[in-house]
């Protein structure tokens, strides 16, 4: 593969929905990355690891892509209100550029069991709606 393509596998991380990808803004000092997981990780079915890759906002108006506010839809309220936001009027070609701009950042992988201390964490200030979680991961989170 040539330096410049990007592995079409890179394309599945990045799905979109209705010309939409959900995602979470991230404070440059990573002060509400922790909530931002804790989101992303409260709307699955069970336990597991979670990558994230980090993407600096200032390169979406170059692609050119926009981010909005909007609501989130996990068990984590708060952050849905707050941290969740959409890119919008996505086309192959910016999903195709947004994927190159991330295939040289750095992808984090935060393992099942930092995953469940946040979630426990999370259940424990009252963070997350349980009536949102799926009964299995909540089951997992409470044995």
């Amino acid at each position: 593969m040539a330096a410049a393509d990007v592995p079409a596998d890179a394309l599945t991380d990045l799905r979109a929905d209705h010309n939409e990808l959900s995602v979470w803004r991230v404070e440059p000092d990573l002060a509400n990355l922790d909530v931002a997981l804790a989101a992303l990780a409260s709307n699955r079915h069970h336990l597991d690891k979670l990558d994230y890759t980090l993407l600096d906002e200032a390169t979406l108006p170059g692609i050119p892509i926009k981010c909005v506010r909007s609501d989130g839809s996990t068990p984590y309220l708060a952050a849905n209100a707050t941290v969740h936001r959409d890119l919008i009027e996505l086309t192959v070609q910016k999903v195709a550029r947004l994927a190159e701009q991330m295939i040289g950042l750095q992808r984090v992988r935060v393992s099942e069991k930092q995953v469940e201390r946040l979630l426990r964490e999370a259940l424990e200030r009252g963070a997350l709606d349980r009536t949102r979680m799926a009964s299995k991961l909540l089951s997992e989170l409470e044995s």
